[in-house]
């Protein structure tokens, strides 16, 4: 008995709670959610759709705060099999109209093209309920994608005919069915199974790029705009080459001042990012007298310490002023001529006695790593031989999971965000952009510069306006005001000047009459 008591943990819950606990788990298993609804559908019609596989205890059509349908709508049963009989029988079925194969998805539409537009066009196929165009997460501007939903499933099928026929702006456009997320999803999948390793690293081409309309973009000059984009061309180019590849370890930084040597630019790294290149150096002309080209490299031991280098040093306006601020890229390298540098290294590392040494201590230090980890593993056991109830905590599923969630916490990254940095890379996905996109980068920035001196050019107005109104009422002579003693000598001097005067009035006679001069 004492054994079994021993043995027995009471639950955390009480009886009245694991009740309600279960209640809620088997409302909730009886809980369908049915999506991709037509926008003017009612309870109504939902009901009679569903009633036929069993009591229905509640219908709920999610909508936005302005009252608008979201599209999608909660169904509780009160039996599991009903809600199981349900999802079988009504998965893809059409209720009210809404059925599959009436979206498209629309490619190579012009940038300036809005969904207005682009609905009046797609309406000569049929009626047009709703047009999404894509845009950029950050700038906002088009991707030149969109999304086109039809009333009816002919008039979709009949776009996709006139697919690469019809003309949007000199553009031909095309039309294809839009896909399921599920089947999308797929599709990524099995492409990515058959996409060979990325080996030249072209996703760290995007790292850094200053997209126009972002963050980043605000006060970067023209100049500098320019010369980023045609940087990009380059590296296009240059990368058509299967031999040339990104570099992980080593960057490409733009926009040198002239009077920069090897050293100034060490300095200037070790200044705002406190990391020390392997290798700094800057580029010079020897036809020129060794004059600089103004861009020059630097290289890293490790990738994750370039990476936070360009992150820090990219676009900063502090470095060589706002109008000139450095263009970091990770730098494109021919293969040919990295194995030759990796083969000579290698061999003048051999010759060299000190490195030998070096190696022999390394091996030192990960032999003796390995036996302080083998010796750590047996202390582990034979603690856990004396003491098994160590072993069953380690067994048991919620400490396991609270240890998975601490290690996850370390593993994230801290990236030092910054206003300037630009994009952020993403392994798997690549950097490579198309000309267009490049050339329609250089227009939308320089609409934003236009719009930004416009903006700057009425401030300075408003600004010269106000200067003047204050300078007019600063001109203005105010009178100063008078002491209550200085008036009232003021008005007694008046009073008595007043009473002088009427004295002397009433002090004047009449004229005499004038006698005759002459006698009768």
């Amino acid at each position: 008995m004492t054994d079994k008591a021993e043995n027995h943990k009471p639950s955390k819950f009480s009886k009245n709670e694991l009740r309600r606990r279960s209640r809620t788990y088997f409302h909730r298993q009886c809980r369908i959610i049915v999506r991709n609804l037509s926008y003017k559908i009612t309870e109504d019609t939902l009901r009679s759709e569903f009633e036929r596989f069993g009591n229905l205890e509640e219908v709920n059509i999610l909508k936005r705060e302005d009252g608008k349908l979201v599209g999608c709508a909660f169904i509780q049963f009160s039996q599991r099999e009903d809600s199981d009989r349900a999802i079988k029988e009504m998965d893809s079925k059409t209720i009210m109209g809404r059925q599959e194969g009436r979206e498209v998805f629309v490619k190579n539409i012009p940038y300036e093209v809005d969904a207005s537009e682009l609905q009046e066009l797609m309406s000569q196929f049929g009626i047009v309920e709703k047009v999404l165009i894509n845009k950029e997460r950050i700038s906002g501007h088009s991707k030149g994608t969109a999304f086109v939903i039809f009333k009816l499933k002919d008039s979709a099928e009949l776009s996709c005919r006139h697919s690469l026929k019809l003309k949007v702006h000199d553009q031909h456009v095309e039309i294809m069915p839009a896909l399921r997320k599920a089947d999308i999803a797929n599709r990524e999948k099995a492409k990515q199974e058959k996409r060979a390793k990325d080996t030249r690293n072209l996703y760290l081409l995007k790292e850094g790029l200053i997209m126009a309309g972002s963050p980043a973009a605000k006060d970067v000059s023209k100049a500098d705009m320019a010369q980023r984009l045609r940087l990009e061309q380059r590296s296009n180019e240059m990368l058509k080459n299967f031999n040339r590849f990104v570099a992980r370890d080593r960057l490409t930084i733009h926009n040198i001042p002239q009077n920069y040597v090897n050293e100034d630019l060490r300095k200037m790294i070790v200044k705002f990012t406190s990391y020390k290149p392997r290798e700094c150096r800057v580029m010079r002309d020897n036809r020129t007298s060794g004059q600089s080209r103004g861009y020059g490299f630097a290289s890293f031991a490790k990738h994750e310490i370039a990476l936070e280098v360009l992150r820090k040093l990219n676009n900063n306006p502090a470095v060589f002023g706002k109008n000139s601020r450095p263009i970091v890229s990770f730098s494109i390298e021919d293969r040919n001529v990295y194995n030759i540098r990796q083969k000579r290294m290698e061999k003048s590392r051999l010759n060299n006695p000190t490195y030998q040494k070096k190696l022999e201590e390394l091996k030192a230090k990960k032999q003796a790593k390995n036996k302080s980890r083998k010796e750590a593993k047996l202390d582990a056991l034979k603690q856990l031989a004396v003491a098994p109830a160590a072993l069953l905590q380690k067994l048991n599923p919620k400490t396991r999971a609270a240890d998975v969630g601490q290690k996850k916490k370390q593993r994230k990254r801290d990236i030092e965000q910054t206003s300037f940095a630009g994009e952020v890379s993403k392994e798997g996905k690549s950097g490579i952009r198309s000309n267009r996109k490049i050339a329609y980068q250089a227009d939308a920035h320089m609409k934003r510069i236009k719009q930004e001196r416009k903006e700057e050019k009425q401030q300075r107005r408003k600004q010269e306006h106000a200067r003047n109104r204050m300078e007019r009422q600063g001109r203005q002579k105010v009178k100063p005001k008078m002491n209550v003693s200085e008036l009232k000598k003021e008005d007694a001097f008046f009073k008595e000047a007043i009473g002088k005067y009427k004295d002397m009035i009433s002090q004047v006679k009449k004229a005499p009459v004038r006698s005759k001069w002459y006698s009768e």
